[in-house]
């Protein structure tokens, strides 16, 4: 399949009817039916230049796109909370900053904060902010996010990572509105839609107490899924064409493009990092090409060894103690590539101690 400088003919073709939802993710009588949602009718700009804009979330010709597309068109419409789920580098925050700018809230403010790893107080200093001298170097006051972001949209990626002792100030705000800048006593009140992303098991995170279900239940009222990058190969020639677009403009008229074994290699790949290591792979092969095609020798992809592995399936409760034990170290050795030394430190344990159980449970092909 050689694209070369080609663009699809027109976008694709959506349903007008105003009243069709997803079945997969919505049933009868679901928010997308309700009064305050109004159903507008699912159409892309005409102007395909417009369509081909780097940040569109839906460039693409797959199923699974369009209908992504004809759901956040719905849902852009709409007042309350959104959560988007994707695997990470999907364009989870793309489509979020696309809600906000074709939503009723357009010409207010769009703000948004990478929850991972802020530890409570400065997650509760960013949302809600704080006062002058409500800590040590609170030389003055501080609005938060919700605070500025009054009658637009907060974007919370990662949501799943705020604190436990966060999570009820952000209820409250979802419910009424209302909050206290840190070292206040006087409420405030802010209108504004969230809109959360997450890759994470938010009913994991529930069941295992590290979320809480009231809140999990107020912002999953819509749920959105950008597909991964695998699940739509004949999307990739296109997003890859764009990023192409945008990383190396045409040069005297003249635009880069795959040859067909670059766009195999591009449509074989398994692409743990989507959208993101496409585009690091090309901007790689770019740097490499020596002319204004670039073929399946440019491009360099992420080591294998070094891709997220999946999550090990929990332990049969079938196995007893001593069985668990020797899976687990047997499993520690392996990501060690048979260190004893390197596994009693990722144990804990002494290296004495890893030799002692090596030689009682009978585990072999183990190295200093």
């Amino acid at each position: 399949m050689q694209l070369q400088n080609r663009r699809p003919s027109s976008p694709p073709s959506l349903p007008s009817n105003s009243a069709y939802y997803l079945a997969t993710n919505f049933g009868e009588g679901s928010l997308l039916q309700q009064d305050n949602c109004t159903l507008p009718e699912a159409t892309y700009p005409q102007n395909l230049d417009r369509w081909l804009v780097p940040d569109d979330p839906f460039l693409g010709v797959s199923a699974a796109i369009r209908r992504l597309g004809e759901l956040a068109h719905k849902v852009a419409a709409c007042n309350d909370p959104v959560l988007v789920l994707g695997e990470t580098g999907s364009g989870k925050g793309v489509l979020a900053s696309w809600l906000h700018a074709n939503s009723p809230r357009r010409k207010h403010p769009f703000l948004d904060l990478n929850c991972a790893g802020l530890d409570r107080e400065f997650l509760d200093t960013e949302l809600f902010g704080h006062e002058k001298g409500a800590f040590t170097s609170a030389v003055a006051a501080k609005p938060g996010l919700l605070e500025t972001a009054h009658q637009g949209t907060v974007f919370l990626d990662e949501i799943g990572d705020v604190d436990l002792q966060v999570q009820p100030k952000l209820l409250k705000v979802l419910e009424t509105g209302r909050f206290r800048r840190l070292g206040e006593v006087r409420d405030r009140y802010a209108d504004v839609r969230l809109i959360s992303a997450t890759h994470r098991n938010l009913s994991q995170a529930v069941q295992a107490g590290r979320f809480r279900s009231d809140l999990f239940y107020r912002i999953n009222i819509i749920i959105v899924e950008v597909p991964p990058l695998r699940s739509r190969p004949e999307d990739i020639p296109y997003l890859a064409l764009r990023l192409l677009d945008s990383l190396a403009p045409p040069r005297d008229g003249v635009a880069m493009r795959l040859d067909d074994s670059a766009t195999q290699a591009l449509q074989e790949y398994s692409w743990p990092g989507n959208i993101r290591e496409l585009r690091n792979v090309l901007q790689r092969a770019l740097l490499v090409t020596e002319s204004r095609v670039i073929t399946a020798r440019e491009l360099h992809f992420f080591p294998v060894s070094f891709q997220p592995q999946p999550a090990p399936a929990p332990p049969s409760a079938d196995l007893t103690l001593r069985e668990l034990e020797k899976a687990h170290i047997a499993n520690v050795l392996a990501l060690e590539a048979g260190s004893v030394q390197k596994a009693a430190r990722r144990l804990g344990i002494p290296r004495s101690s890893l030799y002692n159980k090596l030689n009682r449970l009978g585990i072999a092909n183990a190295r200093l």
